[in-house]
């Protein structure tokens, strides 16, 4: 399998032909590209695009070794080698951002419980009811009785009645209860420590740098304390 320079993109990760990981890709070139090493990238390794066999997961695995890289070739630039127009060494100085998500939880419930009461209710109901009374008067005029009840024995038969008070119960909806929910929207301060990286850069020996933009000042080498005479003629720190 040969890979293309489209293929390899900076910051994919390089393993060799056994699984161990080598480091990251820091500089593509039209027939290699780089191999990171070390924190602070004292060595890097090139590689050409034909040592690669494969590319699994966004990581390219090579063809050989690690021991191939450090034996067979060497750096790419080792301390001491030839310096080169441009050359420059990056150091990422990496800083914890905070990300805040929200959960619902619930926090609580309404709980509405109903209960069956009696009790007794009072209603005066207008009722009619028949009395009887019975009296005795005197016939007006003289009227002939009739002949198929003269003198028979027998009784008479006279209803008397009355209303009485029939009671039943219906259920009637008389209220309800209508439960509502707001949202309402508040404030809450979120903590949290996080972590940033700073760089303190120091020079030793005869070194002429210049400060690059953004750069914090170089802090000098520390000078030894001056050396002062002292009334006997010898010196002392």
């Amino acid at each position: 399998m040969m890979v293309t320079q489209q293929e390899i993109k900076q910051g994919m990760v390089v393993r060799s032909a056994d699984g161990e990981k080598l480091g990251k890709v820091t500089r593509i070139n039209p027939t290699t590209f780089e191999i990171e090493k070390g924190l602070f990238f004292t060595e890097e390794y090139l590689v050409r695009y034909d040592e690669v066999a494969d590319i699994r997961d966004g990581e390219l695995i090579l063809t050989h070794g690690r021991e191939h890289l450090a034996g067979d070739r060497g750096q790419a630039r080792a301390a001491g080698g030839p310096i080169e127009k441009g050359e420059e060494i990056r150091v990422p100085l990496v800083e914890e951002e905070v990300t805040v998500g929200k959960t619902v939880q619930e926090v609580g419930r309404v709980r509405v419980t109903k209960q069956v009461v009696t009790e007794e209710q009072q209603i005066a109901v207008p009722v009619a009811r028949e009395v009887v009374h019975v009296e005795r008067v005197p016939a007006s005029g003289e009227r002939p009785a009739a002949s198929d009840t003269l003198f028979e024995e027998g009784s008479i038969s006279v209803p008397i009645r009355e209303e009485r008070v029939e009671v039943s119960t219906r259920p009637v909806v008389k209220e309800e209860l209508r439960i509502g929910k707001d949202v309402i929207q508040e404030h809450e301060t979120a903590k949290a420590k996080v972590r940033r990286e700073t760089a303190e850069v120091r020079t030793e020996g005869d070194v002429s740098r210049e400060r690059g933009r953004g750069e914090p000042e170089a802090i000098p080498p520390e000078e030894p304390p001056m050396e002062r005479a002292t009334g006997t003629g010898g010196r002392r720190r």
